[in-house]
């Protein structure tokens, strides 16, 4: 009888133990996790996007496009329009660096816009250059260089370190090397624009630095006109 008993007595404390285990096992699963993750990138990619949990309700705030201007657009690049055949190089030149890489020169179609954006992104490594093929307005939102991913642009009551402009047909950006940008854009009802574009080889690949306005802060940008 006495041995009996241990063995009865040995089967329900291994019983108790495995119970034990199983409900600890299932509290840890059903435990929310808090760990934040960032977004994978390429090597080259900086993508400043991760916020702790539990954030407040995205806020839109409206932009109201400026008109496009040598002046105006001075501390973010140069614009540039068509000129008579035989006028020789000069400051109202585009003034490029593409000594960094292997020029790249192509049209790029974009699908799907519309007139807002929640990211802006800078190229320290060249001095960028978009224009629209055909007779639209486009848009584009700039912000002077800071070479600094955790330096980006805002727009509140006090500062409008972050500026919209609307480019007409015939004109094209040559964008400073760092100058952020968020665009092209155009209006949701133009099915596609094609967009000439000098940049480097590996300009989307190895210098492509972005701030997540939605993640960060909060903040999606609407561009009025």
């Amino acid at each position: 009888r006495s041995l009996r008993t241990a063995q009865r007595g040995r089967r329900m404390s291994m019983s108790t133990a495995r119970c034990t285990v199983g409900a600890s096992t299932r509290t840890m699963a059903s435990r929310p996790s808090h760990s934040v993750r960032s977004p994978a990138r390429s090597p080259g990619r900086v993508v400043a996007s991760a916020k702790a949990p539990g954030g407040s309700s995205t806020t839109r705030v409206a932009l109201k496009a400026e008109e496009l201007t040598v002046e105006a657009f001075a501390p973010f690049g140069q614009v540039c329009k068509a000129e008579e055949d035989g006028v020789e190089f000069g400051p109202a030149d585009a003034q490029l660096d593409l000594s960094q890489g292997t020029p790249r020169f192509y049209v790029m179609r974009l699908r799907d816009k519309d007139l807002s954006f929640d990211r802006i992104t800078y190229h320290e490594k060249v001095t960028q250059c978009l224009g629209a093929l055909g007779d639209k307005d486009w848009y584009m939102a700039v912000g002077e260089p800071t070479m600094d991913v955790a330096k980006y642009p805002k727009h509140d009551s006090t500062d409008r370190a972050l500026r919209v402009f609307r480019v007409p047909p015939g004109h094209f950006l040559k964008m400073h090397a760092g100058c952020w940008h968020a665009g092209p854009l155009f209006e949701p009802h133009v099915e596609f624009m094609d967009f000439y574009n000098l940049e480097l080889a590996d300009t989307n690949v190895v210098d492509h630095n972005t701030h997540v306005f939605s993640e960060v802060d909060d903040i999606v940008y609407d561009v009025m006109d």
